[in-house]
């Protein structure tokens, strides 16, 4: 019994991820009993495909569209960015220019006046004089840097 109980064990043992078959080899096949039957064949047209649908192929012309005009519209931008950077350049060149001139100007008249004679002449001729103490009123505005002329000034 002992011998009946292994050989039963060999037979259904599971080795590793194959289990063991009961019958090793098919029952053998007689030539006589295969009759060969007739191959149908079914006339198998082949199918045209282009490979993209019409679908498929607009979506894609419509992206490759919003793509160049993207492309196009930044490189009208950039070209807007160089060229407003060309004219702050030739701005503030001519800013400095006319910066320079209004300095040469402006000390070209300082050196022509003669504050003294400015005095003498805003004095006897115009009759103006200097103010008293007591004619003199002072204005803080508080927050901004300048009066405004049409506020009353406060007493």
């Amino acid at each position: 019994m002992d011998a009946k109980r292994n050989q039963y064990r060999r037979d259904y043992y599971v080795d590793g991820t194959a289990a063991r078959q009961l019958k090793v080899m098919p029952e053998p096949v007689r030539q006589e009993e295969v009759v060969a039957q007739p191959r149908i064949v079914k006339k198998v047209t082949p199918k045209l495909s282009h490979g993209i649908d019409l679908f498929s192929m607009t979506l894609l012309l419509a992206a490759m569209a919003i793509a160049l005009y993207l492309c196009y519209d930044y490189l009208q931008v950039q070209g807007n960015i160089v060229q407003l950077k060309r004219d702050i350049m030739n701005l503030g060149s001519t800013y400095d220019t006319l910066a320079s001139e209004n300095a040469a100007l402006e000390e070209s008249l300082n050196t022509q006046l003669n504050w003294d004679q400015v005095y003498l002449t805003a004095v006897n001729e115009l009759g103006m004089v200097y103010p008293n103490k007591n004619e003199v009123v002072t204005y803080t505005s508080g927050e901004r840097g300048y009066v405004i002329q049409y506020r009353s000034i406060p007493e």
